[in-house]
């Protein structure tokens, strides 16, 4: 088991980047250090990034378990390499919002009626201010991780894009950000004496529609299917068993069935 002591290390404030609130992190000697804080969001980021492996993703961040020590307390978590460069910054699509239209990019999509509309509207504005091409795949690719491991914590806040602070130019953020899946939050929405089926049902998507399979439809339908996985029940078997120090078995079994469950609900994508 690896460990890491941050107890005087400062935390770095973000901004309530997820919907349920402030993660505690780090950024220490250019890694990024999260700790959990509803439930075993490190387990959801290392074995989402271990199977993004045996997928057609090349640009994702890898993530690994660590047991930290922060406030006189042992908290399992992750740890990653910092993806930004010193002379970038990470830009939201909601902040892109507030500086090119005066208003929320939440509020904006309220104005339209079907995915599909949100979709396309949200394509053609981060194209035409940040200048990226091809961002109706990338959010198709998203989406498709969303629905797959049931992220609920895709808010206009936590999609994004780094800026070159020097020339201007944008590039696209690798995917990111996936603690808040595999009904994670086990403190709150989901706690391990339910039935996992039943609250698989309740999960709620963000931010075009509540229901994965009707944004993901409708971004597939504009944009094409973008997905494709090779991973093997062998795989899944494989990226918990290296967060199972770490995590109760209770944990473990049911991060392991949600993933069979998705592995043959989403049998297309593979």
């Amino acid at each position: 088991m690896e460990r890491i002591d941050l107890t005087n290390e400062s935390l770095i404030d973000t901004k309530a980047t997820s919907s349920k609130g402030n993660q505690q992190k780090w950024l220490v000697n250019g890694n990024w250090y999260k700790a959990d804080h509803m439930g075993y969001e490190g387990l959801c980021e290392v074995v989402v990034s271990r199977l993004l492996h045996k997928s057609n993703i090349q640009d994702f961040v890898t993530y690994s378990p660590i047991l930290i020590t922060f406030d006189g307390k042992d908290i399992p978590g992750c740890f990653s390499k910092n993806f930004k460069a010193k002379n970038e910054s990470i830009v939201t699509l909601e902040h892109l919002s507030k500086q090119w239209l005066a208003n929320s990019f939440a509020k904006e999509l309220v104005r339209y009626l079907e995915p599909e509309d949100k979709i396309r509207h949200t394509v053609e504005f981060v194209e035409k201010v940040t200048g990226l091409k091809d961002v109706g795949k990338y959010l198709t690719t998203m989406l498709a991780l969303d629905a797959f491991f049931l992220n609920e914590d895709r808010h206009t806040n936590n999609i994004a894009f780094i800026l070159n602070d020097d020339t201007g130019e944008y590039r696209y953020c690798p995917y990111f950000d996936f603690g808040l899946s595999l009904l994670a939050d086990t403190t709150g929405d989901y706690p391990l004496t339910e039935n996992t089926y039943d609250l698989i049902g309740k999960v709620k998507a963000k931010p075009f529609d509540a229901d994965f399979d009707i944004q993901l439809e409708a971004a597939e339908a504009l944009y094409g299917s973008q997905v494709h996985f090779t991973f093997t029940k062998a795989d899944i078997d494989n990226a918990l068993n290296e967060v199972a120090e770490y995590y109760p078995k209770s944990t473990i079994e049911r991060a392991r069935d949600i993933l069979y469950h998705q592995r043959n609900k989403y049998q297309y994508l593979f």
